[in-house]
């Protein structure tokens, strides 16, 4: 497959997009899909070039002129310690009238984690547009709570085997069936991830689940499995971030319902759809619950004509 030629956004551009999504979206949701979509370009240009480093050492010489590619600021490494970064920006494109770097942070972040192969977040300490001399960003990683952990696998036959590449949709009161299936493939060394409204330790202690990676539907943001139910965008990119990164896998969506109180049926159908195409080229397989009697009889079979019902 050949590689799309490298495209640098003029500042401008970077504002009007800023604009856009702050309207769209309003002002904290603008902040954050920047950041994400900061990521995702960093992780590209890296992937682009093929580099890699073992460590932050190798990271420190590396950086400076893979980050000069995109004329976002000039950078300057101000500290380095094990396993954070302290770095300066000057001249930010995006430094202007109150607005902070967001884009930049999360350009910083796609581009460090992907030349260390482990997740880095950056947060912004100091900025331009608040009074400060230059932007100050912290660099630091995180423990990636999508990763599954190994685990002993047991030696009985597998209760089911559904074919893989396929979503699946499951219509109970009570999510018995689906936690009986993904526990089945969990136990049998399915890579798996849980998408729950249900809080994840209970989860985990009620299904015995060792080592599964769990994201929560929750508007509380303490925990670092919580996800914003609101942000689809966000949970999307987690789901797809898992599939891609292990094939052959398992992921259980339990409380379609919640959200579709929180975001409307056509958005959770949309996530449905994007899902699905990872699901199949990934030789996946996705389990959905869902209780039929909280939907129209028009959603509910548009759900079943993205799915197979079991």
């Amino acid at each position: 497959m050949r590689a799309l030629p490298f495209f640098v956004m003029p500042g401008i551009a970077l504002q009007h997009l800023r604009e856009e999504l702050e309207i769209v979206e309003g002002d904290q949701r603008a902040r954050l899909m920047l950041y994400r979509y900061g990521q995702r370009c960093g992780r590209a240009l890296v992937d682009s070039f093929g580099l890699s480093c073992a460590n932050l050492d190798e990271v420190r010489s590396v950086v400076e002129p893979v980050w000069m590619e995109a004329g976002l600021s000039r950078m300057r490494i101000q500290s380095m310690q094990e396993s954070e970064i302290i770095v300066n920006l000057e001249e930010s494109v995006e430094a202007r009238e109150g607005k902070g770097c967001d884009f930049s942070r999360g350009y910083l972040s796609g581009i460090v984690s992907e030349l260390t192969g482990k997740r880095y977040e950056v947060d912004e300490v100091e900025c331009v547009s608040s009074g400060y001399m230059s932007c100050v960003m912290q660099v630091y990683e995180v423990v990636d709570v999508l990763k599954p952990s190994a685990h002993k696998e047991t030696e009985s036959a597998r209760k089911y085997n559904l074919e893989k590449g396929y979503s699946y949709l499951i219509k109970e009161e009570i999510p018995d069936q689906s936690h009986d299936i993904f526990v089945d493939a969990s136990r049998h060394g399915v890579p798996c991830l849980c998408v729950t409204r249900e809080y994840p330790e209970k989860l985990k202690e009620k299904l015995d689940l060792k080592g599964v990676p769990f994201l929560w539907l929750s508007m509380d943001q303490e925990k670092t499995y919580a996800r914003d139910p609101t942000n689809i965008t966000l949970l999307y990119s987690d789901m797809k971030t898992f599939i891609t990164e292990n094939k052959n896998c398992m992921v259980l969506l339990h409380g379609m319902e919640y959200l579709i109180s929180q975001n409307g049926f056509p958005k959770v159908l949309k996530l449905v759809q994007h899902v699905n195409d990872r699901i199949a080229v990934t030789d996946s397989v996705l389990i959905a619950s869902i209780s039929p009697l909280t939907l129209p009889e028009n959603e509910l079979k548009l759900l079943e004509k993205e799915m197979r019902s079991f």
